[in-house]
């Protein structure tokens, strides 16, 4: 395979990596804008906390979606 074929393959790639991190970027905000995180508790406490590890959780699916 000669040298501009395999940069345009490579470009393919991390397109394709890129659009895959920007659509599970997507999906995480849509999961912060629903109402798990809207309004207040029963006892008026808020709704709009989230666990660190649903963050890690959320963060290592963005990473894996373009490896």
């Amino acid at each position: 395979m000669n040298y501009i074929a395999r940069l345009q393959e490579e470009l393919a790639d991390t397109k394709a990596a890129l659009a895959a991190q920007a659509e599970a970027i997507q999906e995480f905000r849509v999961h912060l804008v629903g109402d798990k995180f809207a309004g207040f508790e029963a006892d008026g406490g808020r709704k709009d906390w989230i666990a660190v590890a649903d963050v890690n959780a959320w963060l290592a699916r963005i990473v894996e979606a373009g490896a």
